[in-house]
């Protein structure tokens, strides 16, 4: 399979010509995607049938005259946009039909009654988006050999003309595959090249995984992992916390106090009550998620995991604590999605499989098939086994979504009772899926 990874890469501005430049090519940049749309929309009829570069061919028809056709349809773009780039052209038609597309596909959904309420209005078409251009390597930018400078073709007084910029930055992809059209971002008055960078990535086959760790999110502890083989060996297990749980509180507990005085006399909280500290919030779950899944990933490549298995929580909805209560409002703040998706990403990029499991019965399941556990009460981190035996909750729902994972990439036609979606007769009960279900194989093995 192949990924795609950026590089994001700083321009230097030093002198005020250069402001003006990249403020000049991305306001006409935008002008002309904005005319490109409204051209499209009266010819869609005819233009939608066109898929990729076909839809540029017919376009340059209508609007750029040639030695071999000194007229078109609207020869207003060629005044307007006098000598503009080649390559930068075919970009703003890319550019404007995909969004003339994605608003056809959003409007005929709306009219087939797809809507998230009855009284939804239609989509509308914007013109005027805060879009960006893509950079042609070789036509309209031109990095050195260390990606320190950059020559970009930008719109100056009046002319389209060579600049050069200083850029900065770290090189994490570049020069470890094949790269792609960087992009202008202009952002809070700064601007940057997003570089992609399109590397082959080699994932193991089924057959080829051995050895996997697993991960139980939670949110008393941040993540448990656990290594497990085929034959249910558990070579290496740890616990992962956050740091950052008394900024968390600290935040939490001003935006509560905020509420309080707000609410004493009856009124409602606002649109955008508290946004600050609730984006700071996020910053740091956003953080913490980057953190955690880079030491995850970091240790199934030290101990040799080929796959790394999680559960499937999407769509999780919690059903203890009274509404507006502290444990309401820990499953409310708990980034569990943000976390899985942040550990599929950083293990597709190292080249390791993931896959998710079914996660019920997997923490209310003994891990030595004995039966279901009992939660304590006065420490929920610990239960207790049917045969007496206190094991660490955690650490055990973490062995059998290990147990559930291998067994789903060896053995893909097994039904246990955690996956099963039609019902069985009680006569013939399906048993779950946890760590000992692995310790048969390793018998037959040895």
């Amino acid at each position: 399979m192949k990924l795609i990874r950026s590089d994001k890469l700083g321009v230097k501005v030093h002198r005020p010509e250069q402001r003006e430049a990249l403020d000049a090519t991305l306001a006409v940049y935008r002008n002309l995607v904005r005319d490109l749309m409204t051209m499209m929309m009266t010819h869609w009829p005819a233009l939608g049938r066109f898929e990729g570069n076909a839809i540029v061919k017919e376009v340059e028809r209508l609007i750029h005259p040639t030695s071999k056709r000194p007229q078109v349809r609207y020869p207003y773009f060629a005044r307007r946009y006098y000598k503009f780039p080649s390559y930068l052209r075919r970009v703003a038609i890319m550019d404007a039909a995909g969004q003339v597309r994605s608003f056809h596909t959003r409007f005929d959904t709306w009219r087939c009654g797809d809507r998230r309420h009855q009284h939804a209005q239609p989509p509308r078409l914007v013109c005027a988006t805060n879009t960006f251009p893509a950079l042609y390597q070789g036509q309209c930018i031109r990095f050195n050999e260390r990606y320190t400078e950059a020559a970009i073709k930008v719109f100056h007084r009046g002319d389209w003309v060579w600049m050069h910029f200083r850029l900065t930055g770290a090189h994490r992809y570049l020069g470890t595959g094949k790269q792609r059209a960087p992009q202008l971002v202009a952002k809070r008055g700064r601007y940057t090249l997003s570089v992609p960078v399109e590397r082959p990535i080699t994932l193991p086959r089924n057959a080829d995984v051995d050895r996997v760790l697993s991960v139980d999110v939670g949110i008393n502890t941040a993540a448990t992992w656990a290594v497990v083989d085929a034959t249910g060996t558990v070579h290496a297990r740890g616990f992962l916390g956050r740091c950052d749980k008394d900024r968390e509180a600290r935040l939490i507990a001003r935006i509560q106090k905020a509420a309080r005085q707000h609410t004493r006399h009856g009124c409602r909280l606002p649109p955008g009550f508290c946004a600050r500290d609730h984006r700071r919030l996020r910053g740091l779950f956003d953080n913490a998620a980057h953190q955690i899944s880079r030491r995850i990933v970091n240790e199934a490549l030290a101990h040799g995991a080929q796959a790394i298995i999680v559960e499937h929580l999407k769509g999780w909805r919690p059903r203890a604590g009274r509404r507006r209560s502290p444990l309401r409002q820990r499953f409310h703040r708990w980034f569990h999605r943000l976390l899985v998706d942040r550990i599929e990403a950083k293990a597709t990029e190292a080249g390791l499989r993931t896959r998710t499991v079914y996660p019920r019965g997997t923490s209310s399941q003994a891990f030595d098939g004995s039966g279901k556990v009992l939660r304590d009460q006065a420490n929920a981190r610990l239960c207790t086994f049917p045969s007496g035996k206190r094991y660490n909750a955690d650490l055990n729902a973490a062995y059998n979504i290990a147990a559930r994972g291998i067994v789903s990439i060896h053995r893909p036609t097994r039904e246990s009772q955690a996956g099963a979606q039609r019902p069985k007769p009680a006569a013939t009960p399906r048993s779950p899926v946890t760590l000992s279900s692995l310790w048969p194989t390793a018998t037959a093995t040895a």
